[in-house]
């Protein structure tokens, strides 16, 4: 019986595995009486209604907001017509009280993350003209697929055709069909960066209503994983040798 593959095979089984998909449903915010009920962030505030800013839109358009689920945590933070962080720009989790909990269809209602730049004004509460968010995660992650939603809080608001853009370094952008019908639209890529903004030959308002992402192991997980295998087959060589 050969020992060294056995062993390899054991190792390999004990190594990291594919993280579980962890989904950040942004459209689920409800409010009962005046206290949140639904996906928390770690900070923000109740503003415009039911929805959660990261600012008073009446006096401040600066801040992000953060989120904690899955031991992953991701920041949001909304800019307008390019500028930096915290230039008249707020992020805020809009709600809907029609929610029901799904993340794709035709049926499927919910709202979810959007930009403010103008002051007292609830109607600027998605992604529209000029405006961009930025997704950062506290590590890095593989993203399968991205929710939104239309101005009105479904899947069937937009026409056919129309547009939204999406990056990963705030400077390369990708034109991508908004899912009308549908609401899901699936991007596989990994890193701890993603922008989505507004822009497209048929642009169109836009909220981010879920993530759905992956832990990506760490390298030095891999390490100790390559650390291991030679170990045991060094242990398995010198076996060999004491048998014969």
């Amino acid at each position: 019986m050969r020992v060294i593959p056995i062993l390899t095979f054991l190792a390999l089984a004990s190594g990291p595995v594919a993280a579980a998909p962890v989904i950040f449903d942004f459209a689920n915010l409800k409010y009962n009486g005046g206290i949140n009920t639904g996906f928390l962030p770690t900070d923000g505030f109740a503003c415009s209604g039911g929805d959660l800013c990261s600012s008073t839109i009446a006096t401040s358009l600066s801040g992000d907001l953060t989120f904690t689920n899955g031991g992953l945590t991701v920041h949001a933070q909304g800019t307008y017509d390019g500028k930096a962080f915290g230039y008249k720009a707020a992020v805020v989790q809009d709600h809907e009280n029609g929610y029901n909990g799904k993340l794709s269809g035709r049926d499927a209602i919910g709202a979810g993350l959007g930009v403010y730049h103008k002051n007292n004004d609830n109607s600027d509460d998605n992604i529209t003209s000029k405006e961009t968010l930025w997704l950062h995660f506290d590590q890095v992650v593989s993203l399968s697929s991205v929710g939104l939603r239309s101005e009105g809080h479904n899947t069937t608001g937009w026409d056919r055709g129309a547009t939204f853009k999406y990056g990963f370094d705030n400077s390369t952008w990708t034109e991508g069909l908004l899912p009308r019908y549908v609401g899901q639209f699936d991007l596989s890529h990994t890193g701890q960066d993603f922008y989505f903004r507004f822009g497209g030959d048929k642009a169109d308002q836009f909220y981010i209503s879920s993530l759905t992402v992956s832990a990506v192991p760490e390298p030095e997980t891999y390490a100790m994983l390559l650390a291991g295998l030679g170990l045991l087959g060094f242990m398995a060589r010198r076996r060999k040798e004491s048998a014969t």
